[in-house]
C-alpha cells in the first residue's frame, strides 16, 4: 500500500468510513488504465479501458494548468465548488492554493477513479479539515444534498452555486447522472433558501402568539415527558389526503390497538367515522385553523391530547376542549427563555411533519402514513371528503408541479406547498432510518415519498400490528412553584431581549444614516458625469463599518434572539450580496466598481436590519401584558419592560 494512498484512506475513515471501506476494498483498477504522458511524472492520464476513452482528451498537464487559470480569474472569492468527476486529482489539489476556498464538493461516479487519485495526490489534510467532501453521486439523496449544502461558512452563496464538470469525459458518458444530481442539489437549495423564510409578518406573528401563550403553555401538561412513552408498537399518522377516505373502515377496526396521531384538519373527519385518535397536532398559527375545532364536538376533544405550537391564535387554543399540550417550536429565541421542560417540536412546516416528529419523540419504531397524498387526486380534489374547507378547497395553479406517483408508475401534480411538505418527510424519514426507524406509506395513492416503503394499509396491519390494546398515557404538570420560576424567568429574559436589541439597534441606524449620506453622494456625482471626484478611501472605510455592524449581528446572542427576524428580512438580500463578494476584479476600475456596488446596497441592508429589530421590539412589549398579568396575579415581583 502506497503511503500516500494510506494517508487519504486513514483520513477518509475519519470523515466517511463507508466510502473509505467501499474504496480500500479495491485491490487494483481493473477498469481503468493510467497512463503517463511525456516525461513529467504527474502528467497522468486515465483510461476508460471499456469505454476506449480518457479522462482528458488533450496532454492532462495542459487541461489542468489552462483549467487551474480559468478558475483562478472567475472563481477566486467563492467560498465553495461543486464539481461532477475527480479525474487523477492535480486540478481539485491545485485549487486549495486559493485561501477564500473553504470547501471543495466532489461528486464521483467511479470508485476505481476515486482509488487512482487517492495513490496520486495527498488530500489528507483536506479530507480532515472538511475542506475536500467526495461522494458517489448515485448515494446523494435528497436529505444527503441538504446535508452538503446545509454548512454555516457557504449556505449563504448559494445562489452562487453551479455544477461543474470536471472534463469532457464525464459529460459524455455521465450526462443523465449529471442532470440527476443537479436536479437534487437545486430542489435542496430551494428548500434551504425557503426554510430562512420570507415574510416577516408571520414570524412576527409567530413570536407575538407565542409570548402571549406562555403563562397556558405552563400552566398544561410538559411535552418533555412524552419522551419514548409510545404505548403501542405501531403509529398511523393520519392526513387529510383525497385517498384518505379508503383506509378508514380499515383504521376504526384496529383503532385500539394503534396509536394514532391525527392533523387537525382530520379532526372532524375522525369524528363522524367514530375512530378517537390519541393525539392530534396542531401548527399553523392563522385563526383560520380554529375551524378544525369549532367543527369537532368537546366530548370528542376530551378524548385525547391535541400537541399545539405554542405560536398558535388564541382563537384556536379557546376551541381547543382536551387535553392539551403547548410545546414550542424550534426557534432560537424560544430556545433562549430556557423553558426546556415544555419541550420543542415542528421542525417541518405542517401538521403531518409534526406528527411525523412526535411519533419518533414517542419513540415509534414503525411508522405508517395515511392520507399523506402530498398530491391532487386523478379528479383534481386535493383533500378527503369531509373535510372543513372542501374537498377541492386547492385548485390548480400555474406554479403547480409534478413530481413522481405513489408507486413509481409516472407522475402527480402537486403545488409547490405540499412539495415542501414532502422535502421534510424525505429528509427525516433517511434521518431516523439510520436509528433503525421504519416509515411506511400506506396512502396508496399521490406523490411518492422517497425513503418511506410503500405497502397497501391491510398489509402493514397484517404485518406489523400487535392485537394488544394500547394503554394509556398519564400526564403531569409543573408544581405551581415551578410555574411561578416559569415566568419570572421568562419575563427577566424579555428585559434582556429589549436591552440588547435596543443596543444594537442604535448602533446600526448610526452607520446606515453615514451609509445614506454617501449613498446619495454618489447618485449625484454619477447624475452630473463627476465620477473622478469619488472618495474611495472614505468608501472603505464605511465598508469597515459594515463589517464591524456585521460582527455584531452575528454574535452568538444576537443570531438567538434575533436571528429568526432577521432572516425573514434579510436573507434574500444576504443571498444577492455573496453575489457581489464573488465577482471577479481583474483590474483597479472592477475593484472600484465593486467597492461603489457593495456601499450602495448596504443602504437597504442596514435600513432593513434596523426595521427588523425595531419590529421585534415593538412585538415583544405588545405581546408581554398576559405574563405580567399572569405575574400580577400571582404577586410575583418583575422589573416592566422599558
Amino acid at each position: 500500500m502506497s503511503q500516500i494512498f494510506e494517508k487519504n484512506i486513514q483520513a477518509l475513515i475519519k470523515k466517511n468510513p463507508q466510502l473509505a471501506a467501499k474504496i480500500f476494498a479495491i485491490k487494483t483498477n481493473k477498469k481503468f488504465e493510467v497512463v503517463q504522458q511525456g516525461n513529467d511524472t504527474i502528467n497522468l492520464n486515465i483510461i476508460d479501458k471499456e469505454k476506449k476513452y480518457p479522462v482528458y482528451e488533450t496532454e492532462p498537464l495542459k487541461e489542468i494548468l489552462k483549467k487551474e487559470e480559468e478558475f483562478k480569474k472567475n472563481y477566486l472569492r467563492y467560498p465553495a465548488l461543486y464539481f461532477f468527476g475527480l479525474g487523477n486529482g492535480i486540478f481539485t489539489k491545485l485549487l486549495f492554493s486559493n485561501p477564500s476556498l473553504k470547501r471543495v464538493v466532489v461528486f464521483e461516479p467511479n470508485l476505481e477513479i476515486i482509488y487512482i487519485a487517492f495513490h496520486i495526490v495527498d488530500f489528507s489534510e483536506e479530507i480532515l479539515n472538511n475542506k475536500l467532501l467526495i461522494y458517489l453521486p448515485e448515494e446523494v439523496t435528497y436529505a444527503k444534498a441538504l446535508e452538503i449544502l446545509l454548512d454555516p461558512d457557504t449556505q449563504l452563496f448559494l445562489k452562487t452555486y453551479e455544477l461543474h464538470i470536471h472534463s469532457t469525459y464525464y459529460e459524455k458518458f455521465y450526462s443523465d447522472e449529471i442532470i440527476k444530481l443537479n436536479k437534487t442539489l437545486i430542489r435542496a437549495i430551494k428548500q434551504i433558501i425557503t426554510n430562512y423564510g420570507n415574510d416577516i409578518i408571520d414570524t412576527l406573528i409567530g413570536i407575538e402568539h407565542h409570548i402571549k401563550n406562555i403563562p397556558e403553555m405552563l400552566k398544561q401538561p410538559y411535552f418533555k415527558q412524552l419522551k419514548n412513552k409510545k404505548n403501542s408498537n405501531l403509529a398511523v399518522i393520519v392526513a387529510t389526503g383525497p385517498s384518505l377516505n379508503k383506509q378508514l373502515p380499515l383504521l376504526k377496526e384496529i383503532q385500539d390497538y394503534v396509536t394514532i396521531i391525527s392533523v387537525d384538519a382530520s379532526m372532524p373527519i375522525l369524528e363522524k367515522w367514530g375512530i378517537v385518535p390519541d393525539f392530534v397536532t396542531s401548527i399553523e398559527r392563522v385563526e383560520a385553523t380554529a375551524k378544525f375545532f369549532e367543527n369537532t364536538s368537546k366530548d370528542f376533544q376530551k378524548k385525547f391530547t391535541t400537541i399545539h405550537a405554542s405560536l398558535q391564535h388564541e382563537k384556536v387554543l379557546n376551541n381547543s376542549y382536551g387535553n392539551k399540550i403547548l410545546v414550542m417550536r424550534p426557534y432560537s429565541y424560544n430556545k433562549f427563555l430556557s423553558l426546556h421542560r415544555f419541550g420543542y417540536l415542528g421542525i417541518g412546516m405542517s401538521a403531518a411533519n409534526m406528527a411525523f416528529e412526535l411519533a419518533y419523540f414517542l419513540g415509534f419504531k414503525t411508522i405508517t402514513l395515511i392520507g399523506q397524498d402530498l398530491a391532487y387526486a386523478e379528479d383534481g380534489h386535493s383533500h378527503a371528503t369531509g373535510h372543513i374547507f372542501g374537498n377541492n378547497e386547492v385548485k390548480f395553479k400555474e406554479s403547480d408541479e409534478y413530481v413522481e406517483k405513489y408507486g413509481g408508475n409516472g407522475f402527480i401534480r402537486t403545488t409547490r406547498v405540499w412539495n415542501m411538505f414532502r422535502n421534510f418527510f424525505e429528509r427525516d424519514i433517511e434521518y431516523i432510518s439510520k436509528e433503525g426507524i421504519t416509515t411506511i406509506n400506506a396512502t396508496e395513492g399521490g406523490a411518492r415519498i422517497h425513503g418511506a416503503i410503500e405497502m397497501p394499509f391491510k398489509e402493514v396491519i397484517k404485518k406489523y400490528l400487535q392485537k394488544e390494546k394500547k394503554k394509556k398515557i398519564k400526564l403531569k404538570k409543573a408544581k405551581e412553584n415551578e410555574i411561578n420560576r416559569y415566568l419570572q424567568k421568562a419575563h427577566k429574559k424579555f428585559n434582556e431581549f429589549i436591552h440588547i436589541g435596543q443596543r444594537v439597534q442604535k448602533q446600526i441606524e448610526k452607520t446606515f444614516l453615514k451609509v445614506a449620506k454617501e449613498c446619495e453622494k454618489l447618485e449625484k456625482l454619477n447624475k452630473e458625469n463627476r465620477l473622478e471626484e469619488i472618495d474611495f478611501e472614505k468608501l472603505l472605510q464605511l465598508s469597515k463599518d459594515i463589517d464591524k455592524i456585521k460582527e455584531k449581528i452575528e454574535t452568538k446572542k444576537m443570531k438567538i434572539l434575533y436571528g429568526d427576524v432577521i432572516q425573514s428580512y434579510l436573507v434574500n438580500k444576504e443571498l444577492d450580496l455573496a453575489k457581489i463578494i464573488v465577482k471577479p476584479t481583474n483590474s483597479e476600475i472592477e475593484k472600484k466598481a465593486k467597492l461603489i456596488d457593495w456601499i450602495m446596497n448596504h443602504k437597504e441592508w442596514l435600513f432593513m436590519l434596523a426595521g427588523s429589530i425595531n419590529a421585534q421590539i415593538i412585538v415583544i412589549k405588545r405581546s408581554i401584558k398576559p405574563l405580567e398579568e399572569e405575574l400580577k396575579k400571582r404577586n410575583l415581583p418583575f422589573t416592566p419592560l422599558k
